[in-house]
């Protein structure tokens, strides 16, 4: 993609994840990226032949830890031999996105990028497109620009993106500020304020403006990332634990926001797998639920039959089960710890 005069558009994909919220499916070899959990294809590869759409495989890289970059190439066979990044080891978002975006400088300095999880399911594919186009437009223009989801629900798992207005259409508005996760009744303010969107942690800029960015807000981490680039040893290890909010994009110039409706959800548990497969019309899957309403079963081994037992999610593996209460959901990080305190690292 590359507009009459405009600046050459990458894409850089996110593929890291420790896989602890979806135990037992996901393991810390196969987060959550390498499941089938929106529909019949891992995410990673639904993401992948979304922005297929937007560029050509030589001009998308993906940022991967090391254990997991065998894994990528087998999802994703179309990736070149260049389009991986590979992270040394994690650092959060700010270094891992600096890498990215200093990857691609040196092959095309006035490059514009994309970034986007892996991980996230997107139902209206056109939608995103055009969102995304509109973004790289103020983009190249210097912007620095978040993609936005309009909330229609007071939820407490998203970061939010406070404008002075939410557009009706999609066009770029200026961020006010970046707001944490909020607390119930905050959450319920900001739905009804129609000023705020769910921040999705998809980006766009150009990368010039990025990296000019970050030297002036987090010069430490640029420092490192140049290090690691020259081949200095120990370079990366020195670049600070921080998120690309904290690190830019919370004080940086010329922040934007272009609204995002495209059916976005970021599948952040086994209570959202269950919305989305009861949204997809799977029904039950041949399993039997009897005056369960509001459960949801993940198993293809074994018929699961439940009696009288509503809003729980059940995960059956070839080693481990899980039946967790779906307004619980995120209590399975709990599971997690608790194995790795009794040392059968063999379950994760």
């Amino acid at each position: 993609m590359r507009r009459k005069g405009g600046a050459e558009l990458h894409v850089l994909l996110l593929a890291g994840g420790s896989g602890t919220r979806f135990w037992p499916l996901s393991r810390s070899r196969r987060p959550k990226q390498f499941l089938a959990l929106g529909g019949r294809e891992a995410l990673i590869v639904e993401t992948w032949k979304r922005v297929r759409r937007l560029v050509d495989p030589a001009r998308i890289r993906v940022l991967a830890p090391s254990a997991l970059a065998a894994a990528v190439r087998r999802a994703l066979p179309e990736l070149p031999r260049s389009g991986l990044i590979v992270e040394p080891s994690p650092r959060d978002t700010a270094p891992a996105l600096a890498l990215g975006c200093a990857t691609i400088a040196r092959r095309d300095p006035s490059a514009v990028a994309a970034v986007f999880p892996t991980d996230h399911v997107v139902r209206d594919v056109p939608a995103f497109l055009r969102s995304v186009r509109v973004a790289v437009r103020a983009a190249e223009s210097g912007a620095l620009v978040c993609l936005g989801v309009r909330p229609d629900r007071p939820a407490t798992g998203f970061g939010y993106l406070n404008c002075a207005r939410v557009p009706r259409g999609v066009r770029p508005v200026p961020v006010r500020r970046f707001v944490e996760k909020p607390d119930p009744a905050r959450a319920r303010r900001f739905l009804r304020s129609g000023r705020y969107l769910w921040n999705a942690g998809m980006f766009v800029w150009r990368v010039d403006r990025f990296l000019g960015e970050l030297e002036r807000t987090a010069p430490r981490v640029l420092r490192a990332v140049d290090g690691h680039l020259e081949g200095r040893a120990g370079a990366w290890a020195r670049a600070p634990r921080i998120s690309v909010d904290y690190a830019v994009m919370e004080r940086a110039s010329r922040v934007e926001v272009v609204p995002l409706d495209a059916g976005w959800d970021d599948v952040g548990s086994w209570d959202a797998a269950a919305r989305l497969r009861a949204a997809s019309g799977a029904g039950a899957g041949g399993h039997v639920l009897i005056d369960s309403e509001g459960s949801v079963v993940f198993a293809d081994r074994r018929v699961v039959a439940l009696v009288d037992v509503p809003g729980v999610v059940v995960v059956d593996t070839e080693d481990a089960v899980l039946v967790v209460a779906r307004d619980r959901a995120e209590r399975v990080r709990e599971v997690v710890r608790a194995l790795e305190r009794s040392g059968r690292r063999n379950l994760l």
